[in-house]
């Protein structure tokens, strides 16, 4: 099927109908009767994808895609990237290579590149578009990851795997143990055969279930972009303690990544206080990691409340990891009192620790989303509280 796809006349096809509804087209099968459609659209669909996932694939010509669906848990390219320039060194094995876009950016930091795949199909694709991609140094091998790491002879500097997190039947699934491979299994085999092992998880994954699960975690990091958790890696080699470094960042806001480790949050002795001049709301990737107590200590912040996740300062706080406000003032929901601090009528809203969801406090006051205002409905050592901010841009 890939050298039908490759034709001219389906190559000008794909792009000149990359903006056309699917549906539409394949309802209008007949008209096309010397196109193969279902392919073609599946290959639009996915395409449509890679534009804002992977730009220079995407700019690439004569690249052939997976259904939608395998683009759905691949890597984007701000992510594989930084996945790459964590390491280096001459051999490393991808054993889920599936599209190759992890293997394709990690291959640039290595001398050798092994790319390992169970479905044929994915390494016929992988196969041809890496060659398009200017990737050279790589050996392709369709086989179970387990089957490989017996047969192989090669210690690696590195391992990575992405398992597949989806079930027999077709469910998400998100367990260490249910994903494909399952790692648990696997970890004898990886430990002797990688020197480090990297593995790629669910953002819903437990972090510190996984910890305890895997044994051996040097470091776990949780990344975002546009304050959105995309992926967890755990990076597991000799070096590992009962302790591991977490790391956090968001790639997209110029953000320095914030470090660690659980003894340290567990052991930290933190200030809960009410609302002062300045409000904090951490990224994303900071509160998945779970540094709610770390975050307060290393940037001298005082916590609100135990549960509200949401910190304050007298004085401005300079380069926080995530949103910062200047308080304007205490506000209520009265809908006449409203109208004077906000005439608009318009503010981005906020719930942390507060009995009603966002989509309640609009229904009970009319406010519209958007504007240059942002409401925190939360709960401080006072009690419930509605607080009236604007932002403070620190970039």
């Amino acid at each position: 099927m890939i050298e039908a796809l490759l034709t001219p006349e389906v190559q000008k096809f794909i792009r000149d109908h990359e903006n056309d509804d699917p549906a539409t087209l394949m309802l209008r099968a007949k008209q096309y009767s010397d196109i193969p459609l279902k392919e073609v659209v599946e290959q639009i669909q996915s395409r449509k994808k890679a534009k804002a996932k992977l730009p220079t694939w995407y700019a690439a010509t004569h690249l052939i895609y997976p259904p939608p669906l395998s683009l759905e848990q691949s890597s984007s390219a701000i992510t594989a990237e930084y996945k790459a320039s964590l390491f280096s060194g001459e051999k490393f094995v991808d054993l889920t290579g599936g599209m190759g876009i992890d293997f394709s950016f990690l291959s640039k930091h290595f001398k050798k590149g092994f790319y390992v795949e169970k479905q044929a199909s994915l390494v016929e694709i992988a196969q041809h578009n890496l060659k398009c991609l200017g990737l050279k140094s790589a050996e392709f091998d369709h086989a179970e990851a387990e089957d490989f790491l017996r047969q192989t002879s090669y210690k690696f500097d590195l391992i990575f795997l992405d398992p597949a997190r989806r079930g027999s039947h077709d469910q998400k699934v998100f367990r260490i143990e249910d994903c494909e491979p399952n790692v648990l299994s696997l970890l004898p085999l990886l430990k002797a055969k990688g020197r480090t092992v990297l593995m790629k998880t669910s953002p819903l994954l437990d972090i510190k279930g996984a910890v305890k699960d895997l044994g051996g975690v040097t470091e776990v990091h949780s990344v975002a972009v546009s304050n959105e958790v995309k992926e967890l890696l755990f990076i597991i080699d000799d070096k590992a303690n009962e302790n591991p470094t977490i790391k956090a960042i968001d790639l997209t806001n110029n953000e320095v990544e914030f470090r660690f480790d659980y003894s340290q949050e567990q052991n930290v002795s933190l200030a809960h206080g009410d609302v002062e001049s300045y409000l904090y709301e951490p990224n994303v990737a900071i509160l998945k990691a779970g540094a709610f107590k770390s975050i307060a200590s290393q940037f001298g912040l005082i916590k609100l409340h135990v549960n509200s996740h949401l910190y304050t300062s007298e004085t401005l706080v300079v380069n926080f990891p995530g949103r910062s406000f200047k308080v304007i003032s205490e506000i209520s929901f009265n809908k006449k009192e409203l109208r004077k601090d906000i005439p608009n009528m318009k503010a981005n809203i906020t719930v942390r620790n507060y009995p009603m969801t966002v989509d309640q406090i609009r229904k009970k006051t009319g406010l519209a989303d958007g504007g240059n205002l942002y409401i925190f409905a939360t709960t401080d050592q006072a009690g419930k509280k509605v607080v009236l901010c604007e932002k403070v841009d620190q970039q």
